[in-house]
């Protein structure tokens, strides 16, 4: 080729790249050698056509007006091809901007005239959108591309474009996700690892869209033939699905392993994305263990894995573990500046998951510092359509009211939950809902569905409570959880043996706002047990903490235990007695010389005081302050 001619194609692969283009970048756009373009860019240089600069390697158009005209009058082919050539070398360009390959990739699509041609190229303008965080134009490009395979009746467009995207918990996207994956496994025919990557992509959408039990099974067919055909990458994909519709206490192991593989799949293929999962997923085994330490080891880790993974996902992975990890360890200001830095990476490409990260995070703040005003309203618990909060919306703000002291409230959401047995959750948060519904359950006295939780947390003993699939909600020990059963149910010295275990555990992993809250609630258990000196030792013991962490409720809470006032009037405490010998409202009553509906007023204001919600309570109370005395 003349060297004439290698200018021409220079000069129009510049007018395409944009504002300025690199050297090499435009070599490989080319196709030519170093050497000959570089001739001729200083041919083009000399004309006058061309700035360089050689420190940065990069050239440009003398006047950007000539680059647009120059651009403006190439044939919509030879445009086209240019704009898919320059993407495709960007692409493979690390350090690239991800937004450039998206444009050039639009230019690509813009030009190309042939229908099946134009949704090739919208595939890779659709995953290109995807790594740049632009979610609207991959969801708009891929329902495209579908409407085309399905006019074209081709089944291969449809199975590639069925695996494009990933759910992302907006159930139209992940609807969509699951029919074009089910529509396109019900053609004959298809090749083995295109039936995997659509049962992987099918499972995950299934478990977005509360379809359980499809994504166990079709999680199970995609690895069990992922593993036959022995490819790395689908085997990635296929682990990919399985994690997801697993992840339960009862899946720690498999994680575990799942975790492992995906781990040396990634550094042995040089993927930083699979890295990147497979260390994710080591995190989420070792939440349920309660390893903080071994946690903050492994968030370098992942730092470095999603740095060259790029993009929006990989940073807010890292940024959400290091503000679970703080929250863990009662560092509540840096917990929350992480995440309002998660949060706006999310909220810069318009993920749907925001909302509820920041809710289920805040939740859990408050918790331990306080809840906002924003939580206990209900406009913060409006998920729309979003199958896996349909439950949690209710239970959770339940808890929160709980916090809040709104018992009737709280009492009137948890009753909107419907019976426990009905209940039909994802696996992976199976263990939190227990526990805050336990909480709930017996802050309202519904005492047959705390005995029912009960069961469900005693066969996880020795573990922590925790949304598993990445969610990284960590409530403490089950212990803790425990405890509170016990407590409810009257049932003191088992009460106080979880609490004192819940408490060291706390301790040792290094949670010291989960510490406080079990010895508050220890120290509550003594003083409702009768036994107020060990109520009074150990809330002494534990206020400083907990005024210094800043954990205000519980801080109050500590305040009023360790103080030796009575929390009873006489009035109160002679109703309370009474109570204890089984006495109705209207014998106390007639005891007391006074009308029934006061009589019922000082029984609630008891049962307030002492933060009980059956009359037995209060004659356990009553019987434990007269061995005491």
């Amino acid at each position: 080729m003349t060297n004439d001619a290698v200018a021409g194609r220079v000069l129009s692969a510049a007018a395409v790249a944009g504002e300025r283009v690199r050297l090499d970048v435009l070599a490989r756009v080319v196709d030519e050698s170093a050497g000959e373009v570089l001739v001729a860019v200083d041919a083009l240089v000399r004309s006058g056509a061309l700035v360089v600069a050689p420190d940065a390697g990069e050239a440009w158009f003398a006047d950007e007006t000539a680059r647009r005209d120059a651009e403006d009058r190439l044939p919509l082919a030879d445009r086209a091809e240019l704009h898919r050539r320059t993407a495709e070398v960007l692409e493979a360009d690390h350090g690239a901007d991800s937004a450039e390959i998206v444009r050039h990739w639009l230019g690509a699509v813009a030009a190309t005239a042939g229908r099946l041609e134009r949704s090739r190229r919208q595939l890779r303008l659709a995953m290109a959108c995807v790594r740049a965080g632009d979610l609207a134009t991959a969801h708009a490009t891929t329902q495209s591309i579908v409407m085309t395979a399905r006019t074209e009746q081709s089944a291969e467009l449809l199975a590639e474009a069925a695996v494009v995207l990933e759910p992302i918990g907006q159930s139209v996207w992940d609807g969509d996700i699951y029919q074009w994956c089910t529509e396109a496994l019900a053609a004959s025919g298809l090749p083995p690892r295109t039936s995997v990557r659509l049962l992987a992509r099918q499972a995950q959408a299934a478990s977005y869209l509360g379809r359980w039990r499809e994504a166990l099974a079709a999680s199970s067919e995609a690895l069990e033939q992922a593993e036959s055909i022995g490819d790395s990458d689908l085997l990635a994909e296929a682990l990919t699905a399985r994690q997801l519709a697993t992840s339960g206490p009862d899946d720690v192991e498999e994680l575990t392993a799942a975790a492992e593989r995906m781990i040396q799949l990634g550094t042995t293929t040089g993927v930083a994305a699979t890295e990147l999962r497979g260390r994710l997923w080591r995190v989420d085994a070792l939440w349920y263990g309660g390893d903080l330490s071994a946690i903050a080891a492994e968030i370098g880790r992942i730092a470095s894995c999603a740095g060259r993974a790029g993009g929006p996902n990989g940073r807010w992975h890292v940024l959400i573990t290091r503000a679970s990890l703080a929250l863990a360890r009662a560092e509540f200001d840096d917990a929350e500046a992480l995440l309002d830095d998660a949060l706006a990476e999310f909220r810069r490409i318009g993920h749907p998951a925001a909302h509820g990260a920041e809710v289920a995070f805040r939740m859990l703040l408050g918790h331990h510092r306080g809840h906002a005003d924003a939580l206990l309203g209900t406009a913060a618990w409006q998920f729309g359509t979003d199958v896996r909060w349909d439950l949690s919306a209710r239970l959770a703000r339940a808890f929160v009211l709980v916090d809040a002291n709104r018992l009737d409230e709280a009492a009137a959401l948890y009753q909107r939950c419907g019976r426990p047995e009905t209940w039909h959750g994802w696996r992976a948060a199976e263990l939190l809902v227990s526990a805050i519904a336990a909480r709930v359950a017996a802050a309202v006295g519904a005492t047959d569905d705390v005995r029912r939780f009960r069961a469900r947390l005693e066969p996880q003993r020795g573990r922590y409570v925790v949304g598993g699939a990445g969610a990284t909600n960590f409530l403490g020990p089950v212990e803790l959880a425990l405890g509170i059963c016990a407590a409810s149910l009257g049932e003191w010295d088992a009460a106080a043996e979880d609490l004192r275990t819940a408490c060291a555990r706390s301790r040792t992993i290094g949670a010291p706002g989960f510490a406080v809250e079990s010895a508050c609630l220890l120290a509550e258990t003594y003083e409702r047990s009768g036994d107020r000196s060990q109520a009074r030792a150990v809330a002494g013991e534990t206020l400083t903490l907990a005024r210094t962490l800043g954990m205000t409720p519980w801080t109050h809470r500590l305040e009023q235990l360790a103080t030796p006032d009575d929390p009873l009037s006489p009035r109160e405490q002679e109703v309370a007695r009474l109570v204890a010998d089984g006495l109705s409202n209207r014998a106390i009553a007639a005891a007391l010389v006074i009308s029934e509906r006061t009589a019922q007023n000082h029984v609630q204001h008891v049962l307030t005081k002492l933060g009980f919600a059956s009359r037995a309570q209060v004659a356990a109370w009553v019987a434990g302050r007269r061995r005491a005395e």
